[in-house]
């Protein structure tokens, strides 16, 4: 028919086309269609910026969707928005102090009041984009999420914090809570989807403005937060997340399980139901977050606590470690050992967490998340597992050294082989089925030794269902009532170290038995960081197969740009000292960590310097003099050597070429044991009198101390008595001020002191080399540690008789230093010492 007669047909069936319904006439009358379509124009970058912080963000970045560090959630954003060009990230900042406080009330709200700010600021953002004929949606800052999708599987749409860290927002901290340069980890991200491709995208940030302080390591209620970097998922999400989805659904369960109200009493205490009623009524309630609370990082947060790291301890980290409050943990698992062991004013509750695996694939999944490392301790195996029935799958997964790998399909020769109904095999996890039951009915099988498997089941601890009582008393009020609460930075640039390849391009003899290691870049060129005279070099290497990581003293100044030089005297018991001097040849690769260290000089400081170098801790004084007469600084140096010998004199030569070269710069050396030699000049060790000989009005000038403990601390002492105030003389031994963390005393060493643990009635031999907090560990003694390098002051402790000494003591504020505490992790003892745990 024609369009005359289709008209008509529709006339006398009553039927409205289209384009006579008023509406489309009326558009198309004024030519408003046209002008909407019209209306659409490309955004930039500066107006997307200046719309978000018209609606309220705090600051904002943008991504492309094919950025690499979206790859992971690319595909599930544009299976539900498949328009999806670019994505906007948003932050809003948080109040701190209500976040820092031990009520959890307060905490909350304030999680509350910027997570509903977060999602207005979006849907403002997506109304204005509407409005201008840009596609966009804003899926929500936590929840709702598509619950449909748990367990085993991600249950987000976008996963805010990889996009706010490629938009240039911040990076994420040790505590995995992005840390914004500004305003810290006090903040919500949101992320806004648009159609458009914007033309000037954001890169991420080149500097982590995590401090590495671990003060979140140690305010982690259940050890979630590891030293190393690890993280414990499984621990974080059954305590702190207890009154969400997981939590909850135990909570049902045990509702629906218990036998009458006095029942469901001994598995749930009055304090818990009025916690859920109150999460249910007024949103979900975080448990402790206490990781976000202690965290100094942010140009607007750090501030305080340079000035008074103690006080921030004080005020912020231990009020939360001292708060009375129920763990919840599931049994079998390394958050219950660390629980335990670490909190005596906390109860320890095991629980469930509602994960429970659904699916063969969110098994797999999510297993690599809840494996508990210490439970598969001493576990070295490899299984194959055969899925059949409802999913059929195949993988290889080995445990081993403490921790797992998961890979599809049977690969290699495998420990135990299991072959198993998946519906069977699930059921088994969550509770449901018998394991004796299903091998008798040939449900599952297992080729192998059978202990195997329950060791592997103890990696991956599950809840029952009914669970042993614990008491839980309401907390005390002292309210009285009427009829009616976490990539390490360069020192140096602010920026993201640098770490990797240097290659070895030349290898001079010094002395007899110290040699100059030079390391270019292998590319050409300058080299990829830069340093500050009196830096150390950090050596990542495996001498003889034992994996080493080894701190020198860069002899080299800064402004040398084309190579980068170590000198180091080969020690006959040194693993890595040998190595270099023996082995290594020109050529080798060698992986390197940028240079850090704060013993530093660059001429800004002061006018003049004293440089005190005792044998090789002649190399930074080095790196200082060279820097400073390579930039002409009009300042004066003294430079102050002493060697055991005239043939031990490093850079003998290249000294008094410096001198010659610099008029402003004054050498004096002192040869220890000149015996059977011609040396002429001074000889014995730097005292008083070769110091105020070879340096005029001695207590004006600052002094750099490098060389062996002895020396250094004879120096120090005897610089002081002249009149150099403390703060003005500085040490360093040989690369480092403080006690490498990673280093273990010998088994084998001798035996220096008796350490007495008072109130255990415990004491244990301290052998040479190890720290306090070493004996401690092998004495099975209790001391709280972090960063075990001196820094957070987590294992501060009283010494009440006896006398240590320490790498660094820069955590101890002078209170702490007057009333006998010290540093359990940098503290070796010079005798028998009694300690207060």
């Amino acid at each position: 028919m024609s369009s005359a007669e289709n008209r008509l047909v529709d006339k006398v069936y009553g039927i409205m086309r289209l384009e006579d319904h008023p509406t489309v006439r009326r558009l198309r009358e004024t030519g408003a269609e046209d002008s909407k379509a019209s209306e659409r124009r490309p955004l930039d970058a500066e107006e997307l910026r200046e719309l978000a912080l018209a609606c309220g963000a705090d600051d904002v970045g943008v991504v492309e969707i094919g950025r690499a560090e979206l790859d992971p959630q690319r595909a599930e954003i544009l299976r539900h928005y498949p328009w999806t060009r670019s994505l906007l990230s948003i932050v809003i900042k948080m109040a701190r102090e209500p976040v820092r406080g031990t009520p959890r009330s307060v905490s909350n709200l304030e999680f509350h009041r910027a997570g509903h700010e977060t999602n207005e600021v979006a849907a403002r953002i997506v109304a204005r984009l509407q409005d201008r004929g840009v596609r966009a949606v804003n899926p929500a800052m936590g929840f709702p999420m598509e619950m449909q999708q748990n367990p085993g599987n991600a249950i987000w749409i976008v996963s805010h914090k990889p996009v706010a860290v490629a938009a240039g927002l911040g990076r994420m901290g040790i505590h995995r809570n992005l840390i914004h340069p500004k305003f810290g980890n006090f903040v919500l991200l949101g992320t806004v989807l648009l159609d458009q491709e914007i033309g000037a995208v954001d890169e991420p940030i080149d500097f982590n403005p995590c401090l590495e302080c671990n003060l979140c390591v140690a305010v982690c209620p259940v050890g979630a937060i590891k030293p190393d970097g690890e993280f414990n998922f499984q621990a974080c999400f059954t305590h702190n997340y207890r009154e969400f989805m997981g939590g909850f659904n135990d909570w049902v369960e045990q509702v629906a399980d218990s036998r009458d109200a006095i029942d469901y009493r001994k598995r749930v205490n009055e304090p818990e139901t009025a916690s859920m009623w109150q999460s249910l009524t007024y949103g979900a309630n975080y448990k402790s977050a206490y990781c976000m609370a202690v965290c100094p990082a942010g140009e607007d947060v750090i501030g305080p606590y340079l000035k008074d790291k103690a006080s921030h301890r004080r005020e912020i980290l231990r009020p939360l470690q001292d708060r009375p409050e129920t763990i919840y943990v599931v049994a079998g698992t390394d958050a219950e050992d660390v629980a335990r062991r670490k909190w005596k004013n906390k109860i320890v509750k095991p629980v469930g967490n509602g994960m429970t695996p659904r699916t063969i694939s969110g098994l797999l999944t999510f297993m690599p998340i809840v494996f508990q490392p210490e439970q598969s301790r001493g576990l070295n195996a490899v299984y194959h597992f055969t899925f059949t029935g409802a999913e059929n799958r195949q993988a290889t997964i080995t445990v081993r050294d403490r921790k797992i790998t998961i890979r599809d399909g049977l690969i290699g020769d495998a420990d135990l082989r299991m072959t198993a109904d998946s519906k069977t095999w699930l059921g088994f996890l969550a509770k449901e089925k018998n394991l004796f039951w299903a091998l008798a009915r040939r449900k599952i099988k297992i080729s192998g030794n059978p202990k195997l498997l329950l060791a592997f089941g103890k990696c991956f601890p599950s809840p029952e269902i009914k669970r042993e009582h614990v008491e839980i008393v309401p907390e005390n009020s002292l309210l009285v009532p009427a009829i009616r609460p976490f990539e390490k930075n360069d020192p140096a640039s602010g920026k993201v170290r640098w770490y990797g390849e240097l290659v070895l391009s030349e290898i001079e003899q010094v002395t007899h038995n110290v040699k100059t290691f030079r390391l270019v870049n292998p590319h050409g060129g300058e080299m990829p960081f830069r340093h500050v005279a009196g830096q150390y070099l950090t050596l990542d290497i495996e001498p003889d197969g034992i994996a080493t990581r080894r701190s020198y003293t860069i002899a080299s100044p800064p402004s040398w740009r084309d190579h980068i030089e170590i000198t180091l005297k080969r020690e006959d018991h040194g693993l890595v000292s040998r190595w270099l001097h023996d082995t290594v040849k020109v050529g080798d690769r060698i992986n390197v960590e940028a240079p850090s260290g704060s013993f530093v000089f660059s001429g800004s400081e002061r006018p003049s310097v004293v440089l005190i170098g005792g044998g090789v801790g002649v190399t930074p004084m080095m790196s200082i003099a060279r820097y400073l007469t390579d930039t002409g600084w009009p300042g004066t140096i003294y430079m102050l050597n002493s060697f055991l010998t005239p043939k031990d004199f490093i850079f003998e030569s290249e000294i008094e070429s410096l001198r010659t070269r610099n008029p402003r710069m004054h050498v004096a050396t002192a040869i220890t044991n000149p015996e059977g030699t011609s040396w002429s000049g001074a000889t014995g060790f730097i005292n008083a009198r070769f110091l105020q000989a070879n340096v005029p009005d001695i207590a004006l000038h600052p002094a750099l101390i490098c060389g062996p403990t002895p020396m250094m601390d004879a120096v120090k002492a005897t610089l002081i008595g002249l009149g150099v105030p403390a703060g003005q003389v500085r040490t360093e031994s040989f690369g480092t001020d403080k006690r490498d963390p990673t280093q273990k005393a010998d088994k084998s060493a001798k035996v220096v002191a008796k350490v007495s643990f008072l109130g255990t009635g415990l004491s244990a031999h301290a052998r040479a080399g190890m720290s306090l907090l070493d004996v401690a560990d092998e004495a099975d003694v209790f001391i709280d540690n972090a960063c075990r390098s001196g820094t957070c002051g987590t294992c501060l402790v009283k010494l009440k008789s006896g006398e240590v000494r320490m790498g660094t003591d820069e955590a101890l504020s002078d209170d702490e230093k007057k009333d006998g505490y010290i540093l359990a992790c940098q503290a070796e003892p010079c005798g028998d010492v009694e300690l207060e745990v």
